[in-house]
């Protein structure tokens, strides 16, 4: 079963631990931000539907959700986009052009369940007013987060993840170092391109996520935890200096399978 903490009183986190042959393992979260409308934030694979819907369910408050934030369409991120879509007739799915315009090729969303934003655009989820952000680093055009000024919780999609050793579900069980390692091979694996970018714009963008004073990042791949914002944005900063993944060759990947 999907793992479900608190990470804030108004911040559920529901997490899948997925291994990652010859590399580690990849936490895959879905949140509940408990507003007075309340949002689903991402909904895991389509592999983990059941038990994410099972686990969403026993979270939420079916008269007041109203939201399901879609970060960006990877798979790992819209499983059960549909499944919820269908279980609560509330719900409208917030994204935008292009991450509608992408659903639309292999399962598409009736537009009248479509909410679309734009970086720099707001959504009033009644208590609070939350604030579209484009994370410094994506693999996908449509992606955005947001900044929830009540948590003070900046969600970031795949940005500021990490592939954890296996056996490690908990960053307490992590040094400062083995995090930083962490967080750069995820990120070389996600953003191969960082290494071609300018450093200087990269510390710009890091700066205007520090500028807004958040409590906690919380990434898609990450076990959310609080009080680690500068560590975060530490191993992003650290990013273009990492050599860009490639994974293990066929010869390694038999040999994986005979083992």
């Amino acid at each position: 079963m999907p793992q479900i903490r608190s990470v804030h009183p108004d911040i559920t986190a529901i997490s899948t631990f997925h291994s990652i042959p010859a590399v580690g393992v990849l936490t895959i979260n879905s949140f509940v931000l408990d507003a007075e409308q309340q949002m689903i934030v991402d909904t895991g694979t389509t592999n983990d539907r059941a038990k994410m819907c099972s686990a969403i369910d026993s979270v939420v408050d079916r008269d007041r959700l109203r939201w399901l934030w879609i970060t960006h369409t990877d798979a790992d991120h819209v499983g059960s986009v549909h499944a919820l879509l269908d279980a609560y007739p509330d719900l409208r799915a917030v994204t935008t052009f292009t991450g509608w315009v992408k659903m639309s090729t292999h399962s598409p969303i009736d537009p009248t369940r479509v909410r679309l934003v734009n970086p720099g655009e707001s959504l009033d989820l009644g208590d609070r007013t939350i604030r579209t952000v484009m994370p410094p680093l994506f693999d996908a055009p449509e992606t955005t987060g947001f900044f929830d000024p009540a948590s003070r919780a900046l969600f970031s999609s795949d940005c500021f993840g990490a592939i954890l050793p296996e056996g490690v579900e908990d960053l307490d069980d992590l040094s400062a170092a083995e995090l930083l390692t962490a967080q750069t091979t995820w990120t070389s694996i996600d953003t191969p391109w960082v290494t071609k970018i300018d450093r200087s714009l990269l510390a710009a963008e890091l700066d205007s996520i520090r500028a807004m004073e958040p409590a906690m990042i919380l990434s898609g791949h990450l076990p959310a935890t609080e009080g680690i914002v500068e560590q975060q944005l530490a191993g992003v900063l650290a990013a273009p200096d990492t050599a860009p993944f490639i994974g293990i060759d066929n010869a390694a990947l038999q040999a994986w399978i005979g083992s």
